[in-house]
């Protein structure tokens, strides 16, 4: 699902920094490997979980609600200047509340956003990628 909108980043007196979409794609399950975790001040724990050579195993909006699933999208931001990084926050809502952590990728460059279970809860699973106030994608998963 693309949305589409623009909202430009000031990331400096210098020049400005536009990201006009974000784009989600190969959604689904995913393997991946824990590298590390850092301080995260947005995040819900207050941590930001690194991984490092997500694959995904199936593409789909439906997750097997079991523990240790891991699920989620790539990301890829659109605008200017490609290959400059931009800032986004990556939004979990979850049946009972939310978990949200920063990031950061290149613009056009596809970076892994995704969640693991920590309990077999059913329902709607939703992500949100935010640019400053603005909500410029989001992809709805069914853990069943």
């Amino acid at each position: 699902m693309r949305i589409l909108a623009a909202l430009v980043l000031f990331t400096g007196a210098a020049h400005a920094q536009t990201v006009s979409r974000v784009d989600l794609h190969a959604c689904g399950v995913y393997e991946r490997k824990v590298e590390n975790r850092e301080d995260d001040e947005q995040a819900a724990s207050g941590k930001r979980t690194i991984v490092q050579d997500q694959q995904l195993v199936v593409e789909t909006l439906r997750i097997p609600a079991k523990a240790g699933v891991s699920f989620g999208c790539q990301v890829t931001l659109q605008g200017a200047p490609a290959g400059e990084v931009a800032e986004f926050v990556a939004v979990m809502r979850l049946p009972r509340g939310q978990a949200t952590g920063s990031q950061a990728f290149r613009i056009g460059d596809p970076g892994y956003v995704g969640y693991t279970l920590r309990t077999a809860e059913r329902g709607p699973w939703i992500l949100e990628i935010w640019v400053r106030d603005l909500k410029l994608g989001e992809k709805t998963f069914t853990a069943e």
